[in-house]
């Protein structure tokens, strides 16, 4: 059983009562065992997937954001495999991966999700960003690992300003938006249709076991919420994490803004950005790749030891994407950079996230300058929660001519 996944797979602690064979010898109940570095994780999670599926449950979180062992994210293995088969089978069903989700690429998790697009002025937007921000101070706090530990701690949260309470506000707030968009969808739900979302799949699936005499099990109107809720959380703060630390890094090193323009420029001129340009697109893409890198890299988390080790990466807090270019400028894929973890329970939004980075970044850059405000470059900062994302900076965004 993996106790705890530090950020994006990078390190794997496992149960002591896990035993296994490393280059080091039989490792057999000898308390936690971390599993760090890429040929240690490819073997064993990988390859090991079976034994290394399950996952410890924080349970005070998931009551905080689910109320109860719900969702997508920390299920027990036979639920796990119930409710990821069926997400990446309707997901696909609905769009998943495919050139039509490049159209609403500023949409695509509430489109895939729910069916819908939202005006880039809603209001809606503006407040899950906020929800959002207010939301990672509240889980990096030192107390919510307590918590888990310590349940009654949640009853006396208030001596340092109730943390737990606060949280528990904030994920109701979306939770009770996202409860009413799924209400929509029941009640204009037409099971003889195709499903043009997550939730209409998940409907049609409750309705074909009731229709069929079988057991509904985990397709209930709380799962569906959870689901639903976890698709969004997970597809919105991946993206944004990526954009922000592009940004960023692109306004301190101009030169390489300057490089990714004009490949660009020459490769696909002003025409939309698809994600099958990522192939004729090398630079671009050693640069997402050398910004993943460098989130990945949380100096509070044992993950450090992998993304921060000369072993595995010459001068790893040097922005550089040309070490993901070989000799003849062709990008090179690393596969110990992901952040979408592996094994079993790797993200089941992979394909998406990694197209809407791409297609995201790539369009900025090829339309707009990013320029610091004065004559000093914003610092690089960061906040960490259940991820890493960079602190809130002052950027100049103009359009090119």
């Amino acid at each position: 059983m993996i106790n705890d996944i530090y950020p994006f797979g990078a390190c794997f602690i496992a149960d002591s009562a896990l035993s296994m064979e490393c280059d080091r010898g039989k490792i057999e109940e000898c308390g936690e065992q971390e599993l760090c570095g890429a040929v240690v994780l490819q073997e064993h999670i990988v390859k090991n997937g079976e034994v290394f599926s399950e996952r410890k449950i924080p349970e005070q979180l998931m009551d905080i954001f689910a109320g109860g062992n719900y969702g997508l994210a920390f299920m027990d293995n036979s639920m796990a495999k119930e409710q990821r088969r069926f997400a990446l089978r309707s997901l696909h069903d609905v769009g998943f991966g495919k050139a039509t989700l490049e159209r609403v690429v500023g949409n695509i998790i509430w489109n895939i999700t729910f069916g819908i697009t939202l005006e880039f002025e809603n209001p809606e937007l503006v407040k899950f960003r906020q929800i959002q921000q207010d939301t990672i101070p509240l889980l990096a706090n030192p107390f919510m690992m307590f918590v888990e530990q310590f349940p009654f701690l949640r009853k006396v949260d208030f001596l340092i300003g109730s943390p737990t309470k606060k949280l528990a506000k904030l994920n109701e707030n979306i939770v009770d938006y996202f409860r009413e968009e799924i209400r929509t969808s029941e009640a204009n739900f037409n099971p003889d249709n195709r499903p043009s979302c997550y939730v209409e799949a998940f409907l049609g699936e409750a309705k074909r076991r009731a229709d069929a005499g079988e057991p509904i099990r985990n397709f209930h109107f709380t799962q569906m919420l959870n689901c639903a809720s976890t698709l969004w959380a997970a597809g919105f703060n991946t993206t944004v994490s990526v954009l922000r630390m592009a940004i960023i890094e692109l306004v301190n090193h101009p030169e390489v803004q300057r490089k990714m323009q004009k490949e660009i420029d020459y490769v696909i001129g002003e025409r939309r950005i698809r994600n099958e340009d990522a192939k004729l697109l090398p630079y671009t893409c050693a640069v997402l790749q050398e910004v993943t890198q460098l989130l990945l890299a949380p100096q509070s988390f044992l993950s450090s030891r992998w993304f921060t080790t000369t072993e595995e990466f010459y001068r790893p807090d040097y922005f550089c994407p040309e070490r993901h270019l070989n000799e003849h400028g062709i990008f090179v894929k690393d596969s110990r950079i992901n952040p979408y973890s592996i094994g079993k329970r790797s993200c089941i939004g992979e394909q998406l996230a990694r197209m809407e980075s791409f297609v995201m970044t790539a369009t900025f850059v090829q339309s707009c300058n990013f320029t610091p405000v004065s004559k000093v470059p914003p610092a690089l900062e960061f906040t960490t929660g259940l991820s890493r994302t960079v602190e809130d900076f002052l950027v100049k965004i103009q359009p090119r001519n």
